[in-house]
């Protein structure tokens, strides 16, 4: 894989016959050799500095021919490009002499780079340093808004090991919150470990940690240069400062757990005084402990004092929402030196996440109707009707005059799994079915309302003759569809600017996810101004913003201290006049001040 390395010294070409460098000069070969010099071309000099402040140096080429320069990687000698910071004035030149200015700006510490000059077949090379390289101490959230190419020197512990030949790993030192970046979730990214020698990539990966001297959990300080590849920040061929070991590992590797839950197992290895467990709040309510063993290290003639082993057994709790991740830290202290490993769990989640409250508004989707029918307890009803929406996966029979009911099964997709039985379930308005009317087919998207029962603890159902079907494919009378921006069928926010832009006049309905607050719900003025989108984010953009300008509470009342408040991310409903409000050439499609209200908050009416 190409990558840039701007870091690492090779000593050759003009270079080699004069033996070391100093730092600032570079001693000809002899005193009548030029510096750089070869056959066909020579340089005034091999090594430049510029101020930290910012600056230029100079170089003079002399060829006897047409020349270039090559930024190249001194480790692989790929070409890449020219570092950001750094510009010149020519990098090309013809016979005769030539003077190359480069500039960088200013800087905070040091950064180094190495240049080729190709003349025919012969190499030239010229270091270009600004500041100094001695590396500056940080923290990982320092040196994620760090300078590209400056060294610096942090402490952290190892997280994660990708490639143990090359020594790249994570080191997370807790300064920064790296699960929320998309490139460094495990941590500060580490391309590369120089070893005792000051070699990249050269333990074998047969070595595995033995080979670099550190494994997950240790508390390492490393040193080297910044690079920022593909938005991913990195330290790259770091040098190991020092390594304090880790009181314990987790031998057992990472799970994946079905939905359905089970045990999981986890062996820890330590040298402290015990090892001990505490599971994150958040995954408190699906992950518990169960029990723990304990085995004595055995002494060797090589290990002295070997690590002893606890053994940690968990239960993890069927799943019905997403997919989710808990995690277990294991923690072990001797004396001042003290060590934390977590251990991740993780476990699939079901492909319908269960959705909404069981109200007109909002109905249950089928997860959570089953969900909510087997909380109730076999074969109890529920107290209360309920609207559940679904697509039909199987019919047992259709509607039919002699009986005015039909019995059919829904699921959230439409397919016979997870599904939800409407058992002798009437027709619109809670009436028995006529020959002539609609009927229903596998496929049909339907909301029915009634009550419910896990009859015999075996099949969450609508309770026969006790529900009846709301709405088929929008449908919800003989009439025909329910008309958009009414209080079933509520506009989007496109379709509320259609709305605005046709003349729309009336009061209706509009729907939305609260993207951003103007102001919340005042005594002084009962209204709230906020903005909502079709899924809750705010674009800055008036063409996908809608604004709830002035509105009411519910029932079209001022808000009073003690009602609830809103927040970015409820589910609204509002109802009133609409409006498309001008100001500078700018347009902001909005409700009519104090014309409209909350209809409904998060299913919630009043």
């Amino acid at each position: 894989m190409k990558r840039k390395n701007i870091f690492a010294t090779l000593i050759t070409a003009g270079w080699l016959c004069c033996g070391a460098a100093a730092l600032m000069t570079l001693a000809a070969c002899s005193d009548d050799d030029p510096i750089g010099s070869l056959a066909t071309v020579s340089l005034d000099q091999t090594y430049l500095v510029i101020p930290e402040a910012g600056g230029d140096a100079t170089l003079t080429v002399n060829a006897t021919t047409d020349w270039a320069f090559d930024k190249v990687n001194t480790v692989n000698k790929e070409s890449v490009e020219l570092p950001d910071w750094l510009t010149a004035s020519t990098l090309a030149g013809t016979a005769g002499q030539t003077v190359v200015t480069f500039h960088a700006n200013a800087t905070t510490g040091g950064r180094e780079t190495e240049l080729r000059i190709s003349v025919g077949d012969q190499k030239q090379f010229v270091k270009v340093r600004q500041g100094s390289l001695e590396a500056a101490a940080a923290t990982c959230a320092e040196i994620m808004t760090g300078t590209e190419g400056k060294n610096y020197r942090v402490t952290g512990r190892v997280t994660k090991i990708a490639n143990y030949g090359y020594g790249n790993w994570f080191l997370d030192d807790g300064s920064y919150d790296f699960a929320a970046t998309a490139k460094n979730q495990d941590g500060l990214y580490v391309y590369g470990t120089l070893d005792k020698k000051g070699k990249a990539g050269n333990v074998s990966p047969i070595d595995g940690a033995d080979g670099w001297g550190f494994e997950v959990g240790d508390m390492i300080t490393v040193e080297g240069p910044l690079s920022v590849y593909n938005g991913q920040y990195e330290l790259v061929n770091v040098t190991v400062v020092s390594i304090v070991k880790s009181l314990l590992s987790v031998i057992t590797p990472e799970p994946t757990l079905e939905i359905e839950g089970g045990q999981v197992e986890v062996k820890v290895a330590y040298k402290g005084s015990g090892a001990y467990y505490t599971v994150a709040d958040e995954a408190k309510s699906w992950i518990s402990y169960e029990s723990v063993t304990y085995k004595s290290g055995t002494k060797t003639i090589f290990e002295q004092s070997p690590a002893d082993t606890a053994v940690y057994k968990f239960n993890i709790a069927p799943n019905n929402t997403d997919k989710r991740t808990g995690v277990i830290t294991f923690s072990s202290a001797s004396g001042k030196n003290s060590s934390q490993v977590g251990f991740t769990v993780t476990q699939k989640g079901v492909a319908f996440p269960p959705a909404g409250n069981g109200t007109a508004a909002d109905p249950f989707n089928v997860t959570a109707a089953l969900n909510y029918t087997r909380s109730l307890g076999a074969s109890v009803e529920s107290e209360d009707n309920v609207y559940v929406k679904g697509k039909i996966s199987s019919v047992k029979y259709t509607y039919s005059a002699q009986y005015g009911t039909a019995t059919y099964n829904i699921s959230c997709d439409g397919k016979e799994n997870d599904v939800f039985t409407v058992y002798s379930s009437l027709f619109f308005g809670n009436e028995p079915w006529q020959e002539g009317q609609t009927q229903i087919a596998v496929g049909d998207e339907v909301i029915v309302c009634g009550k419910v029962i896990d009859y015999n603890g075996t099949t969450p159902e609508f309770a026969s003759k006790k529900s009846w079907l709301v709405s088929i494919n929008g449908k919800t009378s003989e009439e025909g569809e329910v008309p958009a921006g009414t209080e079933n069928k509520p506009f989007t926010v496109a379709e509320a600017f259609a709305y605005i832009d046709g003349g729309g006049s009336d009061d209706v309905f509009v729907e939305g996810i609260i993207s951003k607050i103007v102001y919340t719900f005042s005594a002084e003025y009962g209204t709230a101004t906020f903005w909502i989108s079709e899924d809750g984010t705010f674009y800055d953009d008036l063409t996908k913003d809608f604004e709830a300008y002035s509105v009411y509470y519910f029932g079209n009342k001022s808000w009073t201290e003690g009602d609830t408040q809103v927040a970015v991310g409820d589910k609204v409903v509002l109802q009133g006049k609409l409006t498309k409000y001008t100001k500078n050439d700018i347009s902001t499609y909005e409700t009519s001040s104090k014309k409209a209200w909350i209809h409904s908050l998060n299913g919630k009416t009043e």
